[in-house]
């Protein structure tokens, strides 16, 4: 039998959505979102949903949306997975120019 806290009852404590609308101190480290239009397990209206909030918290967030792309659409080869590669490529070197 596990002792101590269900995990349950804590995972509002460390989600990022939720710290953000809380107004904690956190580090905003410059972010890279790439999300697919079709994606069913993390609809495309919570990443918005967040990237506004780390804007409003004073964060950078590049947000994509792919077109025409489920969840893990990266793992199949083809034009946007080439374009996403491109683009994280550009945002690294963006990071280590600045």
């Amino acid at each position: 039998m596990q002792r101590g806290r269900n995990p349950w009852e804590t995972i509002h404590e460390s989600n990022p959505q939720e710290m953000l609308e809380r107004g904690e101190k956190v580090n905003l480290t410059p972010l890279l979102i790439m999300q697919g239009a079709l994606d069913n397990n993390m609809l495309p209206e919570a990443q918005q949903k967040f990237v506004a909030t780390y804007k409003a918290a004073g964060g950078t967030c590049a947000f994509h949306l792919f077109e025409n792309s489920v969840h893990e659409w990266v793992a199949e080869p083809g034009p946007q997975t080439d374009k996403a590669r491109e683009m994280v490529k550009e945002f690294i070197a963006q990071r280590l120019m600045a």
